[in-house]
C-alpha cells in the first residue's frame, strides 16, 4: 500500500507540475527530500517509474492536441513541423553532451534541493516577464515583428529551443520558459503555447526513451504492475487537466500568478535546507 500511495502521489505531483509553470523536476526533488526526512522507504523502480510518468505527460499533451499532431503526422504541416525540429536542436545537443560529460554531475543536481530553488526563482522572473509580454500582447509590438505558427522564423524558433534547453535544470520550468520565449518572440498567447507544448513532444519523447533503455539495461524491477497502472491512468488524467487549466490562464493574460506561488515555495526549501 505504501508503494501505491508513493505512486500516486509521484503521479499527482508530475501531472500537475509538468505543464503548469512551475517546475516538475524542482517538485520532485523537494518531494523525494520531504519523503527521505518522513522514514519513507525510497522507491528502488525510479526508472520505471520515470518512463511511465513520460508516458503518461506525453499521451496528455498527444490527446490534448490531436488536431495539430495529426497534421503534423500527416504531412499536411510542414512548415511548423519543421520548426519544431530546429526548436529541438539546443535540447538535443544538450542532452548529448550532458550524457557524455556531465552524467553523474547532473544526476547529482537532481538531488540538490538548494540548486532547485535558486532555479525556481529564476522561472519566476520569467513568469513574471511573460506576464508583461501577454498584457500588451503582440499587437503592440511594431507589425515586422509579430509572428504566428506559420511566419516564425527558424532563428526565433531555435531561440525558443535555447530555452527548452536551459530547462533541462531542475527547478527551470519548460513550459514556462518556452511560453516566455515565444511571446518575445511576437507569437499571440495561443500559438506561444501550441508550440511550447508541440516542441515539448519531442523532448519529453527522447527523455522517456533514454530512461526506457536504462531500463532494458538494468531491468526493470519488482514494482506492481497495478500500481504502475493506477499511477499511469492518475498522471495522465492530472496532467491532461492541468494542460486545459494553462491555456485558459493564459486567455486571461494571468501567466505571472504562478509566480507568487514559487517565490514562497523556494524560500521555503531554502529556510528548510538551512535550518537542518
Amino acid at each position: 500500500m505504501t508503494e501505491t500511495i508513493q505512486l500516486i502521489l509521484l503521479a499527482v505531483i508530475q501531472g500537475v507540475t509538468e505543464f503548469l509553470p512551475v517546475s516538475s523536476s524542482a517538485h520532485l526533488v523537494f518531494l523525494n527530500d520531504l519523503l527521505e526526512r518522513a522514514g519513507f522507504p525510497e522507491l528502488e523502480e525510479g526508472l520505471m517509474v520515470g518512463v511511465l510518468l513520460h508516458l503518461a505527460s506525453l499521451s496528455a499533451i498527444l490527446c490534448y492536441y490531436w488536431r495539430p499532431v495529426l497534421r503534423l503526422l500527416l504531412g499536411r504541416d510542414m512548415p511548423l513541423l519543421k520548426r519544431i525540429l530546429v526548436g529541438s536542436i539546443p535540447v538535443g545537443i544538450v542532452g548529448i553532451v550532458v550524457k557524455v560529460f556531465f552524467d553523474d554531475a547532473f544526476e547529482s543536481l537532481f538531488g540538490n534541493v538548494t540548486a532547485a530553488a535558486w532555479m525556481l526563482l529564476v522561472t519566476a522572473i520569467f513568469l513574471k516577464a511573460a506576464q508583461m509580454l501577454s498584457v500588451r500582447d503582440p499587437h503592440h509590438f511594431p507589425k515586422w515583428w509579430r509572428k504566428n505558427l506559420k511566419t516564425l522564423s527558424y532563428g526565433r524558433a531555435f531561440g525558443i529551443g535555447c530555452f527548452q534547453a536551459v530547462a533541462v535544470l531542475p527547478g527551470i520550468s519548460r513550459s514556462g520558459s518556452t511560453i516566455t520565449a515565444g511571446l518575445f518572440t511576437g507569437l499571440k498567447r495561443n500559438d506561444a503555447a501550441t508550440f511550447s507544448f508541440l516542441l515539448a513532444i519531442p523532448a519529453i519523447g527522447a527523455a522517456g526513451l533514454v530512461e526506457m533503455l536504462k531500463l532494458v539495461k538494468e531491468g526493470a524491477g519488482d514494482v506492481s504492475l497495478v500500481s504502475l497502472g493506477i499511477a499511469f491512468v492518475v498522471c495522465f488524467f492530472v496532467s491532461f487537466l492541468s494542460l486545459h487549466l494553462l491555456i485558459k490562464i493564459l486567455r486571461t493574460r494571468r501567466i505571472g500568478i504562478f509566480a507568487w506561488y514559487l517565490v514562497p515555495l523556494a524560500l521555503g526549501m531554502l529556510l528548510l535546507q538551512g535550518l537542518t
